[in-house]
């Protein structure tokens, strides 16, 4: 994975965190419902197919075995599917 990847990783994990700490009454979001947030941030430049430009890089992260980059995010894995979502930290 190279720099601008990882930096971009990060900057979805920013404003994801930001989302929760905004949204105090959210405790767990599908990552698609996310991508006018991303694209107002210039994450992605549109959504194409319901939220696919981050579902392909949330599948590149699990491909990788690097999806813990993504603190919040979590994959519920079904016999085709993935469904991913971002879920709030429990703050000890």
């Amino acid at each position: 994975m190279d720099d601008k990847k990882i930096h971009l990783i990060g900057r979805i994990d920013q404003i994801v965190r930001d989302f929760f700490s905004a949204n105090p009454g959210v405790d767990s979001v599908l990552a698609k419902n996310l991508m006018p947030l991303f694209i107002e941030k210039d994450i992605f430049k549109k959504d194409n197919r319901a939220g696919k430009p981050i579902r392909d890089i949330l599948r590149e992260l699990d491909a990788e075995k690097a999806l813990p980059l993504l603190r919040h995010c979590t994959v519920i894995r079904k016999a085709k599917n993935r469904n991913w979502y971002f879920e709030r930290i429990a703050m000890n």
